[in-house]
């Protein structure tokens, strides 16, 4: 305990906060498992220091895949599964290490460590410790905005007395939110709102590129390949996410993974922005929370209050899980329009494609590619260079649908969110040896001219 401090307290907090806001009345599934084991793992690291890095991944993955609905029903049952977990690695880490109670690295598996009272905050006083701390203000200057003494900010921020009707409206106003969010009707309502999105939420967004999660990250997914193409990045601000099976975006917590570099590229040629690390001592997620326009992070700088919290909290809709895409079989053998046809009946992009290419000359960009075993390089004609890399995706997926087995699935979530060059990639990746599917190049000139 005697590393503990204000700077461990705001990460347990903002951790937990995340927790509850990604993983209550959720279904565990791999992309809330994924936020679950990164979020524990920020908690983990500052309870069990003398553990190594690979027993504190072990310790929260387990603990994320074992985690079931019940354990996720509401914000409580997120903060018991919590509990649960930490205490049981905490027995398992001071007999591991030898300590006791005297030891200054012992941690009681329930008692006097200031964690245990962390995890059991409610929601309003999980929100006012954020919000207080993103104004960067102290509990002085707070108390003097609403009309109360800095002991009694403390009282609300500990959990130990909730504010009336008339001081939760001048909260509001010293912090910069709409006063529902601090309304008596969601002191025990996880700010949902705050870490789940149908779209980037920054001020900017761009495309979403998809990059990997690393190789030491746990197995959620059927392959290494898929793992790869399970976090989006967004262009304009840098946050990585991953989507649940309805569709919703969740902030994946900082880890280890590679970020997009200068020398990453999203949407056939716009360069990805670098994004300054962060960690969830700052607010999170940080599409949603920017410090001002010249200012860099620094201890007492205020964050700028995201739209989103300046109106009134609406309800999140409900977003069934998507529909499986299920290809039909490959056409063989058939020209290009036969083929575009058949793939308009599933695919979104082929359906504004359809009549778009008239004739040998339908554009100014040629692919040329081996489209069928054994058959020479062919050439056909697009309007743009996402038309062509869409048809050679179309390509390459055809040859990943195996006889006997389904459409390769990444390939499938790939394309169906139209990340085509990453489509051909992973073909190309599975069979680098091939020679039933090639793209040998792109050339930017009419098929007459070729």
């Amino acid at each position: 305990m005697s590393r503990w401090g204000k700077q461990q307290d705001r990460m347990v907090v903002r951790a937990v906060d995340v927790l509850s806001g990604v993983l209550s009345g959720a279904v565990p599934e791999p992309a809330r498992r994924v936020v679950a084991s990164r979020a524990l793992l920020a908690v983990e690291e500052l309870l069990f220091p003398m553990h190594e890095e690979l027993v504190l991944e072990e310790n929260a993955d387990a603990a994320a895949q074992g985690a079931t609905a019940e354990q996720w029903a509401d914000d409580a049952a997120v903060r018991r599964w919590v509990i649960e977990t930490l205490a049981e690695h905490a027995s398992s880490y001071n007999e591991l290490h030898d300590v006791w109670d005297e030891d200054p690295e012992y941690v009681e598996p329930r008692g006097d460590h200031p964690v245990w009272a962390l995890l059991e905050l409610l929601p309003f006083p999980r929100r006012l410790r954020l919000l207080q701390e993103a104004a960067a203000k102290t509990a002085v200057g707070l108390g003097g905005d609403v009309g109360v003494g800095a002991h009694q900010i403390g009282h609300w921020a500990a959990g130990r007395s909730r504010p009336g009707d008339g001081e939760r409206e001048a909260l509001a106003g010293a912090l910069g939110v709409h006063p529902a969010w601090l309304h008596a009707s969601r002191d025990e309502q996880p700010d949902v709102q705050l870490y789940r999105f149908a779209s980037c939420p920054c001020e900017k967004p761009a495309a979403l590129a998809r990059l990997g999660l690393g190789r030491d990250e746990p197995d959620w997914y059927d392959s290494p390949a898929e793992q790869a193409a399970a976090v989006h990045w967004c262009g304009g601000c840098g946050q990585g996410w991953v989507k649940d099976a309805a569709g919703w975006l969740l902030p994946l917590p900082p880890g280890q993974e590679p970020t997009p570099s200068d020398g990453d590229f999203v949407d056939l040629g716009r360069p990805f922005s670098r994004g300054p690390s962060v960690t969830l001592d700052e607010p999170w997620p940080r599409a949603l929370w920017q410090l001002p326009a010249g200012r860099k992070g620094r201890a007492r700088t205020a964050y700028q209050v995201p739209e989103l919290l300046t109106r009134e909290p609406q309800d999140l809709p409900v977003r069934l899980a998507a529909a499986r895409v299920v290809p039909p079989e490959p056409v063989w053998r058939a020209g290009s329009a036969e083929r575009l046809a058949a793939n308009a009946s599933w695919c979104r992009t082929c359906r504004t494609l359809v009549g778009a290419h008239e004739g040998a000359a339908g554009g100014p960009w040629v692919l040329l590619h081996r489209s069928e075993p054994e058959r020479g390089l062919s050439t056909w004609t697009y309007p743009t260079v996402k038309d062509a890399l869409h048809h050679g995706a179309h390509l390459a997926m055809t040859y990943l649908q195996l006889d006997d087995g389904p459409l390769d699935r990444v390939a499938e979530d790939l394309f169906v969110g139209q990340a085509h060059a990453q489509v051909i990639a992973r073909f190309l990746e599975l069979h680098p040896e091939t020679t039933q599917f090639e793209v040998t190049e792109l050339v930017p000139m009419r098929a007459s001219e070729f």
